[in-house]
């Protein structure tokens, strides 16, 4: 896979995030996807706050990692995410872990869904202002470059 044009957050492994064996916590993943994908979607205009507000949710449904490498206390870690958008209602986000740019410590795959809030139904037609940010999620960081220079 090629690991450019992908959405990209550094995080720092702390005390807080890791095993008394100072090694990066299993739930600790989680919440770094979870601020990977909110980070993507704010980098693309769209606040999560907003799409409550506008009564929408995307829960996660299915998630699957990977650890091949244990990341460490101290480590400094580059999430890099790639979304995918097709017609259906998922929505899948690949996120890799690296501590250098040669080779990823996990890999995680995760599906998510967009619902309405107040009845928790999936979305199967997105509303056209949800799907032009998810297709910008979809394009990778470089097409907000293209229109910023337009």
């Amino acid at each position: 896979m090629n690991y450019e044009n992908l959405w990209v957050i550094n995080k720092k492994v702390l005390p807080q995030y890791t095993d008394h064996a100072g090694v990066l916590w299993h739930g600790a993943y989680l919440n770094w996807l979870e601020e990977a994908r909110i980070d993507a979607l704010s980098k693309v205009g769209l606040k999560y706050t907003d799409l409550i507000n506008k009564g929408f949710e995307m829960p996660v449904i299915d998630i699957k990692i990977k650890y091949k490498f244990a990341i460490r206390l101290d480590e400094e870690i580059n999430i890099k995410s790639k979304f995918e958008v097709n017609r259906g209602p998922k929505i899948k986000v690949l996120s890799f872990f690296f501590k250098d740019n040669d080779n990823y410590q996990t890999k995680a795959e995760i599906d998510l869904i967009l619902v309405k809030s107040n009845k928790f139904t999936i979305v199967r037609r997105r509303p056209q202002f949800i799907d032009m940010y998810l297709r910008m999620l979809d394009k990778g960081p470089s097409s907000l470059q293209k229109v910023k220079c337009l």
